[in-house]
């Protein structure tokens, strides 16, 4: 399991706002955006699972992901980078759907 602290501010977003119905709604989108991404990258025959969850800690969100990959050319592709850059990924997915969020909050 990856766990990344997130030390930039993206502004003012009131949590206690945010439902479990928006939560899930974001991590579904993350985990579908990081399913492309991994489709996208890793070679056909390769078989990944994505474990995508938001925890509340105070007054913070925490994007907690659980990516793994198996297959075949393992000696050609290196699945430990494509695995980093699909958490990259989903942290700027997960950035810009809480911008959004605050955005139609302050409307």
């Amino acid at each position: 399991m990856d766990y990344q602290s997130n030390d930039k501010v993206l502004g003012r977003i009131n949590i206690q706002g945010l439902t479990e119905d928006i939560l899930e709604n974001i991590i579904g989108k993350v985990d579908e955006k990081v399913a492309e991404y991994l489709a996208s990258k890793l070679p056909k025959k390769t078989y990944f699972t994505t474990i995508i969850s938001i925890e509340k800690v105070g007054d913070s969100l925490n994007l907690v992901l659980d990516l793994e990959a198996t297959g075949p050319f393992g000696d050609v592709y290196n699945y430990e980078q494509i695995l980093q850059d699909a958490i990259n990924y989903a942290r700027s997915i997960f950035e810009e759907l809480l911008s959004e969020y605050a955005s139609r909050e302050t409307r």
